[in-house]
């Protein structure tokens, strides 16, 4: 397989038995469909092990605006994206493969983006106060009072709220 970037060969490793593809021409890395996820949190030992390798081989590239082709599917050109709702990290994905394409320091990037469990926790509580008066409305069922139904809803959010007050 060939960097997409330097057209230099890409050479495979194994991190914690997860093959992945390095460039180091350039210090991209590719990985296939689905493996993105192991490497994603920063207090993994192997996402860190992952971006410590990277790091010394890291390059600045002129352009990633430039379209760059799928390392396993050669002729498929790779589909430019956010990976999260924050627009911070563009990545490169094959449409054919699934494989993921991530630049100098994308990874990195990347995992500085991930939330531990007590930050979710803290957004899990705001955006359920933020949206705490919720009024669900619909035709009743005809097994149903609708006033039943809306205390059971409103039964549902105390219940969520609680929980998420606990953390």
């Amino acid at each position: 397989m060939l960097c997409p970037r330097t057209q230099s060969a890409l050479k495979k490793i194994n991190v914690g038995r997860v093959p992945v593809y390095v460039s180091e021409a350039c210090g991209g890395v590719f990985l296939e469909n689905q493996t993105l996820k192991q490497f994603e949190c920063p207090r993994d030992e192997r996402g860190e092990a992952l971006v410590k390798h990277l790091r010394q081989f890291h390059t600045e590239l002129n352009s990633l605006q430039h379209r760059v082709n799928c390392p396993v599917c050669e002729k498929t050109v790779m589909l430019r994206r956010f990976y999260s709702p924050l627009h911070v990290v563009e990545i490169d994905e094959c449409p054919g493969c699934g494989g993921i394409w991530l630049d100098a320091g994308e990874l990195e990037k990347l995992q500085s983006l991930m939330l531990n469990e007590k930050e979710r926790a803290l957004l899990r509580h705001d955006l359920m106060r933020e949206h705490d008066t919720i009024e669900i409305k619909g035709l009743p069922h005809s097994r149903d009072n609708w006033h039943k139904r809306s205390d059971k809803v409103d039964a549902f959010f105390d219940i969520a709220s609680y929980i998420t007050n606990l953390f």
